[in-house]
């Protein structure tokens, strides 16, 4: 065997080892980028558990259920506060950030939910709709039907 022979098989064997090493880390980076990915809708539900009581008191037979409005400002602002929380979705999903069909299959209830009460749809969503411009945009993405009161109606 030549030492041209030598540094040929040197060469192969480098390629060789580069196209595995690159395949390993390209393995590595799709199983981190999964990982990663359930570990941000882990972290996601526990930023909707923090508004679990909002949740529950908006769910149908909730004591915000419909018509009911709030009692205290803490309670409009625990709900403002909610609905923040979809806007910040909002901004996630259209950045790609959280992927759109779980995200409807999780939590598109829960925009339901918010706006069959009375006060969330014509105060804030319809009374204000420059100040939820992205909560409307969640609304609008995953067709949450809401019918705001046209001028004179009751």
């Amino acid at each position: 065997m030549t030492l041209a022979d030598v540094k040929d098989v040197a060469t192969i064997l480098g390629v060789v080892v580069g196209a595995g090493s690159l395949l390993f880390a390209a393995l590595n980076l799709l199983i981190t980028a999964r990982t990663n990915r359930a570990k941000f809708w882990l972290e996601l539900r526990s930023a909707f558990a923090r508004h679990d009581e909002v949740h529950r008191a908006l769910r149908p037979g909730g004591k915000w259920a419909g018509g009911a409005v709030p009692s205290t400002p803490e309670e409009y602002f625990q709900i403002e506060a909610y609905m923040g929380l979809f806007e910040h979705c909002e901004i996630m999903i259209s950045q790609r950030l959280i992927d759109e069909k779980t995200f409807r299959e999780i939590y598109r209830y829960r925009l339901v939910n918010l706006l069959a009460n009375r006060w969330v749809r014509e105060v804030k969503v319809c009374g204000f709709p420059s100040g939820w411009k992205r909560f409307i945009e969640l609304l609008e993405r995953f067709q949450v039907e809401y019918a705001c009161p046209k001028p004179g109606d009751a």
